[in-house]
Parts: structure tokens; C-alpha cells; sequence
């Protein structure tokens, strides 16, 4: 009660000397020192008594300032610098922050991978992590960045660690994939690190000494002790910085830095392996591989990391491989294992070494039986279904038969290796399909392409093979089965009786051992539940205690089991169906054999209790109509399976005897013309004259009057249907307003785009020439090789169509303006030279030039007046007019009336008008124009922004000037200091400077005439 009477009191006495402004305290609760100095002062004989004022307790808010700097700064500014300050902050630094975020940055990068796992069969990656494979955990990367910067901005920057800091801040931006920061922390570093006292260092930015530039920090680390002192992270930051370029794809600047590096005589020694590895890694991603081999040696003799250099000596020895010097491939093979690395690693290093052996010496059979002998140990049990598909591809092309065996040995070991069983599914689906056993081979594709990941090397030759072969196994299998239906209509009566009853023995067979196996699974729902493994069942009551899917290793065992066997397949409805499953086929050669799938062959689905052989009959093709149907599928089918072979798996020689045997199996296929005209083609290419020319002749000889006889004449078809007529005018209308548009890219496109849809067609010719037209518009290259380009194109125009008049006249028209052209050339280049402006701006007096890339306006002024001008250079160039009689004459073009106006009373603009110049450089442009203007023009006001007249015309608007003197000030300024200080990064040949009043650029927005409006800002501002 006390403690509280004495504290309301205390209280009180406060309220009281805030309301009548005494002192919080009296002066019988003063400290006795303090009493005797205040009536000492009191009783001072010299001393005004003056009434005590009492000082607030809390400063107003308006005189509080708060200091946002962070504590290193306000730390640098304030502490001194001694040995005990040293100590405790680096130690702070160092085990509070840096310590754990080095630690967390490592286990990052120890446990990233890359999506999937490796294929050793070619060139390894050189680090085990791709930074576009977003292997690496974000999240955790993210920690190590907000950590180092806490220990950057709470401790003081004179710290020995805080650049340490830097660097894992900078490596942990690189592994994120944000490269721009990563390069600008290791840049930082370089700088803000940069040592300043002589005798470490004679300038900041670099010293001759001994003739060589050092740019490295020294470090003293001579000794015992002195291998222990606490290194610079600078020297590291180089190396790292060097690495984000190489991401950046800066290949010349990194060479540049690494020859300084190297040649540095204050570089340490310690980095001298991480040098060589970053100039390995460099020519490798440019696949510079006999450049690579030499700084990879030294990469592998100085490094320190024992993964990375077992990784590196594998590759190595890849490299050897490559560059046919086995031997020292083999040496690094085996130093790969000599280094113990990771079981993955040796086992494919012994696995390179067999491969070798087998290749230099022929000793295949040695090497398969030290294969063998690998199956039977125990730590490679693990890799068992890689030795199998290894000792598959030994015996491979030599034992065919043999090399399957091995690889369907290996898919029936478990294993959660996804990259060796696709390699295995495609290594058989491979064999297969040299074998042109396309039915299996389609097989094992599907299977490769349901367990590869996106990288896998092989992905789209898997996936257009997948796709091609599901269309010939369909065509397969109709050749199959009408074979087989017609064989078994031809069959006499009682014959074909027999046949069939036995098929519905074999399928009423079929149908009572499934249902029995139903009934079995029925009664035993555990045993029928349980996963096969190479043999042994898993089954889920092994597990005791738990249900199946309440346990965690028995989810695991079965997630990996399924995704072993069936790899990466979507949850969707009928996904075997979905994933192009397999298609059972057999080979039509022989006789009829009673199978499961012979059972099928009538094309009817029956249920099995109504299975007869009056049903299956009723399939067969008996009559006339049935048997000329069953015909005309497989001649169709035969002629479909040569334009799939050839046209999509690229396999001539396949295509040209798929068609061979056509025609002696059909001699009078109704596609005949077209199966000679393709065979005579497909010889062609494979420069085969003679068969060529037989074909040839047939065509000619007995089908002249067809479409196919008219392309080996004049390259044109003839008799075509109203419709695909319709469809190619209709194309080549479109095709050529592009072109009269000047949009010639379109144009082009459009025209490779019809000769892939339509073929050889009825407007060939004028294709032809169109295409021969934009290659002359598109020239840029005349002069520097008297237009051989151009004159090629038409030439080729010219010996096509020698007998088609009006095609040959407008080339050869064509043909002779490229003849004129360099005296044109000629005229305009001193017409540039006697007309061009202060801004180099080209007067042209309306000779209406257009460049390849830029888009030509319809001009107002050409309305207006109703033509244009006698000469239009244009045209001139390109030859699209009539044929030109005799040589061109040259001229001056006349000055056509313009529709723009001189106004004094209007407001102006400046207007910067861009060619070909980058959105990078003019938004810089604009930048620095708003700051020019803030600068030097600050109480003018002038606004500067961009405005899009047309796609091709770009330009920077200055606004707004009262009149025109004012204007035409503004625009002597910037014209003088654009080039120096303002945009000094674009060429003065790609902008230019003119000054138009308010109704004059609403007039050009309208008629998008810029080059008019130039010609009239040339003639009445400039030349005056």
C-alpha cells in the first residue's frame, strides 16, 4: 500500500509541474550535490536571478529526425576501427551469417539435379545442374540472398567477411537463373573490393608490371601461417563473373577476361584450376572440343573437388573418344575410377572401358563376358539392367537376335533409372526399325516416348517416328488383313469351313481361360492385387499393421514400381489407348496360322457366346463388290505406305521399293502415272540417271497426255478440279498484293507456303516468277557482288520457262533493268551527294526510294495530283514494269504539288524521326532527351514522347513551340548535341531532325507521307 500511495504521489507531483511548467522534480528529492550547486548559484554575487524555466520531457515531434541509413553505414561513419572492434565483428560475420548461409548454398548445390537423369552415352553435360533445368530450390536460395544481406547492411563494411558475403549473394543469383543481378554483384565486388594502397595495388584500375595488366588482388599466402590467412573473395568474383557471362552468352568478353587472368602475375595460385575449368567449360558449351581438352587436363590436375574432377575426367575421356585416340580415352576412364567417385560414375566408366575394348580390338566376346562377370556382384546389382542393355549394344548389328535378348533381359529388372530404360526401350525400338519390323519397332517407340523426359537427345526423332510409324502399322495391317481375307475367300468351300471352325475353337478357348483367370482373381483379390518385380510379387499384406495406403514405403514401392514399368503416363481415361498403345500386327508373308490376332482378321467384333462360323464368314470378301473393295484398300494402302516412306522417315532407297513392288504386284494400279512419275523424282535425287530416265520415258511415252507428263515438260499441271484451282488463285492473289504492298516478307512466306500445299501447280510459272522478283527487292547486296543474287533468280526464270512467252518477257524485262541498275545506282549516288542536308538526311527530290525493310504509304500528294512522277526510281530498280525498250534514261524527276502549307501563326513541334533503330535505344533516347530538356530547358517546358506513324516510322516528338523561330532554334541545339552527348550510342545516319507545324502534322498522320513532308521540310527550312 505504501509502494502504491508513494507512486500516485509521484505521479501527481508530475501532472502538477507539466500544467504550471516547474520542474518534474522539487528540490527535496534532488540529490544533495545538486541542491548545494543550485544555492550556490543562487547566492552568486555577478549573477542576473533569473526565473528557472523547466525543460519539457519529450522533444516536439517536428524536432525529431530519424536516421534511415543502415547500421553498417551509420557504424562506418561513427566507430573506430581497432583490433577489438576487428575481432568481434568478423567473428559475428562470420559464424552468424555467413558460415550458415555457405552451408545451405552447398547442400543446394549438392543435391540439385538435372531434370532426369544423365545419358552417359553422349557428352555429359559439364556440370551436373542446368540453371534452365530449375533443378535448384528456389525457396532456399532465396534464404541465402536475404541472409548475406543481413549480415551486409547489420555489420560493419570494413569487415574481412563481408565481401564473402557478396560473393555467395552473387553465386546464389547465378543458380536462381538471374543471371543480370549475379553479374552486377560479381561486378560490385570487383569494384568496391578493389585494393587502394600502393603497396598492394598501384592503381584501382589495372598496372603494368613486367608488361602485364594485373587486375587481381595479391594475396600474401607464403608459408604455413600464410596458407591459413583469410582469402579475397575479389579474385573469386573474376571467375564467377566470367561464368555469368558464359550463361550470357558473352563469349568474347570472357576470353578477354580470362586472357588477363591468366597472364596476371598477382592472380593466386590456389585459382589456377578453376581458372582452367571456367576456359574449359566456355570452349565446351561452344563445342570448341579439341580447344576444350588441354585447359580441361589442368582443370582436373589443380582442382580440389573430388566430384568435379571424376566428372570432368569423364568427360575428358569422351573427348578422347571423340578425337579418335582411345588409348588416352581409356586412360581417363580408368583414373575416373580410380578416384572413387559416385557408384553411377564408375560403374559408366567401366562400362566406357568395355565399349572401348570392344571397338579397338574387336574382342567383343571379352568384353561381354567382363560384362558378365560385372552381373554377378553385388554392388552393380543395382545397375544390372545397364550392363544388359550395354552387352545388347555390343552384340548389336552383328547378332541382331542376340542383342534384343540382352535388352529385354535389362526391362525386366526393377530399377527407378527412367534415362537407362529409355535408352533400352529406344536401343530395341531402334533394331527394329533397321530391321523394318515397323510393327514392333511402333511398339517400342510409344514405350521410349512414355518414360523419356523433354531433354532426352533422341526426343524428336522418337517422337516423329512414333507418329509416322502409327500411320504404316495401320497401312500394315490392312495390307495384312485383306491379304488374309482374301486368301480366305479363295479357299474352297470345305477348306475355308475348317479354317474357321478352328478360329472358333481357339477364340471360345480364349474366352473360358479368361473367365477362369477372372474367377481365380475374384477369390484372391490380394494375389491378383500384387506387383510383379522382376519375378517376385510385392503384395501389400507384407506390410503388417498398416493398410496399404495409410503406408508410406508401400505407397514408394508401388508409386516406383508403376512408373518403372509404365514410366510418366497422365491420369486420364484409357490412358493405354491414349498413349498410342500397342497395335497387334503380324508379318502377311505365309500361310494362315490360328492366333489370337488371326482371330480378329474378319474385322468382326463378336461376343463370345455368339462366336460362329457363319459370322465370321460373313466378313470374308465373297462377292464382287466385297473383293474389289478389299483390293482397292491394299493397292491404296501399298501406295501410301511408299509416300510415307519416303515424304516423312526420309528413307528413299525404302520408298523407291516399296513403289517397285507395287507395280509388280499391280501392274495396272489406277495411280500408275503418279507411282512412275515419284519413282523418277526419288531417283533423281539419289542421282541415279539411268533409272531416272527409264521412268522418265514411261511417263512421256505412255501417260503424255497426263498432268505428270506436263511437270516433266513445263513444270505446270493442267487438268485440275475448279476448286483447287479456285483455291491456288486465290493463293497466288494474295501472295502478290503482299508483294505490291512492299510487305515482301509476307509475300515470300506465302509463296513457300503454296509450294508446300498445292505442289508443282497450274501457276507455277507465275509463282516462280514472283518469288524471282522479291529476291531482286530484297538485294541489299548489288553492288558489292554486281547483283549475282538477283541475276541467278531470273536467270533460272528465263531457262525454265523458255517457251512460255509472257513469262519469259517479263523476266527477261526484269532482266534488263538488272542491267541498268548500276547506272541508276550511279545517278543516285550523286544525287546523295549533291542533295543531302546538314543532318544527312537524303533530298531526293520524290525519286520515291524504298528500302528492302521499310513498308511504302500510298501518298496523298499522288492522289491529289493524279499521277506521279514521269520516273519512279522504284520501279525502276525492281523491273515490275513492261518490258523496257532499250537503255533507261535517267532524269531528274519532276516536283510534284504538295498538299503541306507554310503557317506562321501555328504552333510547332520537333520532331526526331528514327530508321531501323532498336525499342532499347530509343526508349534510352527518350530518357536522355527528358533529361536534356530538364537540364537546359527547364522553365521552357518542353515535352518530349514517342509516336508510332507507321510500323517502320518511329519517332520522338518535342512539343510545343510557339512559333516557328522558336522551333527552329530548339532544333539547331539538339541537332549539334545529339550526336555528342545526348545519343551518342545511335549513328547519325539512323535518325534525322525536321520541325513541322500543328495543321501540317495532322495532314502527314493522316496521309503517313514522311517521306513527302521531308521533301517539303528540305525545300523550304533547309536550303533557305
Amino acid at each position: 500500500m505504501n509502494c502504491i500511495k508513494l507512486l500516485l504521489k509521484y505521479l501527481g507531483i508530475l501532472l502538477l509541474s507539466i500544467c504550471l511548467g516547474l520542474p518534474a522534480v522539487q528540490a527535496q528529492n534532488r540529490p544533495q550535490n545538486q541542491s548545494r550547486q543550485t544555492d550556490s548559484l543562487r547566492q552568486a554575487p555577478n549573477r542576473q536571478q533569473q526565473k528557472p524555466v523547466a525543460k519539457p520531457l519529450f522533444k516536439p515531434k517536428e524536432q525529431r529526425v530519424q536516421d534511415r541509413r543502415p547500421p553498417s553505414e551509420v557504424m562506418l561513419e561513427k566507430k573506430k576501427w581497432n583490433w577489438k572492434r576487428q575481432f568481434f565483428q568478423n567473428m559475428a560475420t562470420r559464424f552468424n551469417y555467413y558460415f550458415h548461409a555457405r552451408v545451405k548454398l552447398n547442400r543446394v548445390v549438392k543435391t540439385a539435379n538435372r531434370d532426369g537423369q544423365d545419358n552417359y552415352n553422349i557428352l555429359l553435360p559439364f556440370y551436373p545442374f542446368s540453371l534452365q533445368s530449375q533443378g535448384f530450390s528456389k525457396g532456399e536460395l532465396d534464404s541465402v540472398i536475404d541472409k548475406t544481406n543481413m549480415a551486409i547492411q547489420l555489420h560493419d563494411p570494413r569487415g574481412k567477411w563481408i565481401d564473402d558475403c557478396f560473393l555467395l549473394m552473387g553465386r546464389a543469383y547465378f543458380y536462381e537463373g538471374d543471371l543480370e543481378n549475379a553479374n552486377k554483384t560479381f561486378q560490385y565486388i570487383n569494384i568496391a573490393f578493389a585494393p587502394k594502397m600502393k603497396s598492394e595495388y598501384k592503381t584501382v584500375v589495372g598496372a603494368h608490371e613486367s608488361d602485364q595488366i594485373s587486375i587481381a588482388t595479391k594475396e600474401k599466402r607464403k608459408g604455413f601461417f600464410g596458407r591459413m590467412k583469410h582469402t579475397k573473395a575479389r579474385n573469386d568474383a573474376f571467375l564467377w563473373r566470367a561464368r555469368t557471362l558464359l550463361e550470357q552468352k558473352e563469349y568474347d568478353e570472357v576470353q578477354a577476361l580470362l586472357n588477363i587472368l591468366n597472364n596476371d602475375p598477382n592472380f593466386p595460385h590456389r585459382l589456377d584450376g578453376d581458372l582452367a575449368e571456367v576456359r574449359a567449360y566456355g570452349n565446351y558449351i561452344q563445342k570448341r572440343y579439341p580447344e576444350t581438352i588441354e585447359p580441361l587436363k589442368v582443370a582436373i590436375d589443380k582442382g580440389h573437388d573430388k566430384v568435379s574432377r571424376a566428372r570432368m575426367s569423364y568427360i575428358l575421356g569422351q573427348l578422347y573418344l571423340q578425337q579418335q585416340h582411345p588409348d588416352s580415352a581409356l586412360e581417363q576412364f580408368r583414373n575416373v575410377i580410380s578416384m572413387k567417385p559416385d557408384p553411377m560414375m564408375d560403374f559408366q566408366a567401366r562400362l566406357q572401358i568395355a565399349r572401348t575394348n570392344a571397338q579397338t580390338t574387336g574382342d567383343v566376346a571379352g568384353s561381354i563376358s567382363g560384362l558378365r562377370h560385372m552381373l554377378k556382384k553385388q554392388r552393380f546389382e543395382r545397375f544390372r539392367d545397364g550392363i544388359l542393355y550395354t552387352m545388347g549394344s555390343l552384340e548389336y548389328p552383328n547378332h541382331p537376335e542376340a542383342a534384343i535378348n540382352y535388352m529385354k533381359q535389362s526391362l525386366k529388372i526393377p530399377s527407378d533409372n527412367l534415362m537407362q530404360r529409355t535408352l533400352t526401350y529406344k536401343g530395341i525400338a531402334d533394331i527394329y526399325y533397321d530391321q523394318r519390323n515397323y510393327t514392333d519397332a511402333k511398339k517400342y517407340y510409344d514405350s521410349t516416348a512414355g518414360v523419356m523426359t523433354a531433354d532426352f537427345v533422341d526426343a524428336p526423332v522418337v517422337a516423329i517416328r512414333k507418329e509416322v510409324l502409327t500411320e504404316v502399322v495401320v497401312r500394315l495391317e490392312t495390307i495384312h488383313r485383306e491379304d488374309s481375307l482374301q486368301k480366305l475367300a479363295a479357299m474352297s468351300p470345305s477348306e475355308r469351313n475348317i479354317v474357321l471352325t478352328k478360329m472358333v475353337a481357339v477364340m471360345e478357348k480364349e474366352a473360358a481361360d479368361k473367365k477362369k483367370k477372372e474367377k481365380l482373381e475374384a477369390a484372391n483379390p490380394q494375389e491378383g492385387s500384387s506387383l510383379s518385380m522382376g519375378g517376385t510379387a510385392y503384395s501389400p499384406k507384407e506390410e503388417k499393421g498398416d493398410w496399404y495406403f495409410y503406408n508410406a514405403g508401400s505407397k514408394s514401392s508401388g508409386y516406383s514400381e508403376f512408373k518403372r514399368k509404365w514410366g510418366n503416363r497422365q491420369p486420364t481415361d484409357n490412358w493405354r489407348r491414349s498413349q498410342n498403345g500397342v497395335v497387334n500386327a503380324t508379318n502377311s508373308n505365309g500361310p494362315i496360322m490360328i492366333t489370337e490376332e488371326s482371330t480378329s482378321i474378319t474385322g468382326a467384333s463378336l461376343p463370345t457366346d455368339s462366336i460362329s462360323t457363319e459370322r465370321l464368314a460373313a466378313g470374308l470378301p465373297l462377292t464382287p463388290e466385297k473383293l474389289a473393295a478389299s483390293e482397292k484398300s491394299v493397292k491404296d494402302a501399298w501406295f501410301d505406305l511408299g509416300k510415307l516412306y519416303h515424304d516423312k522417315l526420309e528413307n528413299y532407297a525404302l520408298g523407291i521399293e516399296t513403289y517397285d513392288s507395287l507395280l509388280i504386284l499391280f501392274p495396272d494400279h489406277p495411280r500408275k502415272p503418279e507411282v512412275l512419275y515419284s519413282l523418277y523424282v526419288w531417283y533423281s535425287k539419289l542421282n541415279h540417271t539411268a533409272q531416272a530416265n527409264q521412268y522418265k520415258t514411261m511417263v512421256l511415252n505412255q501417260y503424255g497426255n497426263t498432268n505428270f507428263a506436263d511437270i516433266i515438260r513445263s513444270g505446270g499441271l493442267k487438268d485440275i478440279d475448279g476448286a483447287k484451282k479456285k483455291e491456288i488463285t486465290t493463293a497466288y492473289n494474295a501472295a502478290y498484293e503482299a508483294f505490291h504492298n512492299g510487305d515482301y516478307t509476307t509475300a515470300m512466306t506465302l509463296k513457300k507456303q503454296a509450294d508446300s500445299t498445292y505442289g508443282v501447280n497450274f501457276m507455277q510459272s507465275k509463282f516462280d516468277l514472283l518469288e524471282a522478283m522479291l529476291i531482286v527487292k530484297t538485294d541489299t547486296s548489288f553492288l558489292a557482288d554486281s547483283g549475282r543474287l538477283s541475276r541467278n533468280a531470273v536467270q533460272a526464270v528465263l531457262n525454265k520457262y523458255a517457251s512460255d512467252e509472257p513469262v519469259r518477257n517479263q523476266a527477261q524485262a526484269l532482266m534488263d533493268a538488272l542491267n541498268h541498275r548500276a547506272e541508276l545506282s550511279d545517278y543516285l549516288a550523286k544525287l546523295e551527294v549533291r542533295k543531302k542536308d546538314a543532318n544527312g538526311v537524303l533530298l531526293d527530290e520524290n525519286v520515291s526510294m524504298r528500302y528492302p525493310w521499310q513498308n511504302p504509304q500510298p501518298v496523298l500528294a499522288d492522289r491529289l495530283n493524279g499521277a506521279k512522277a514521269p520516273v519512279d526510281s522504284t520501279k525502276i530498280a525492281a523491273g515490275i514494269n513492261a518490258p523496257l525498250p532499250g537503255p533507261i534514261a535517267v532524269k531528274a524527276p519532276e516536283k510534284p504539288v504538295t498538299p503541306y502549307k507554310i503557317t506562321a501563326d501555328n504552333p510547332f513541334f520537333v520532331v526526331l524521326s528514327f530508321q531501323r533503330v532498336s525499342k532499347e535505344l530509343m526508349d534510352e533516347g527518350l530518357n536522355q532527351f527528358a533529361r536534356y530538356n530538364a537540364a537546359k530547358h527547364a522553365s521552357d517546358k518542353i515535352e518530349v514522347g514517342s509516336f508510332v506513324l507507321t510500323p517502320n516510322d518511329v519517332m520522338l516528338i518535342f512539343r510545343l513551340f510557339p512559333n516557328e523561330d522558336k522551333a527552329l532554334t530548339y532544333y539547331d541545339e539538339v541537332r549539334e548535341q545529339a550526336e555528342t552527348s545526348i545519343i551518342p550510342r545511335i549513328r547519325p545516319t539512323e535518325y534525322s531532325f525536321f520541325v513541322i507545324s500543328r495543321d501540317n502534322f495532322i495532314l502527314l498522320n493522316s496521309t503517313k507521307d514522311l517521306a513527302g513532308y521531308r521533301k517539303f521540310f528540305t525545300d523550304n527550312y533547309v536550303t533557305q
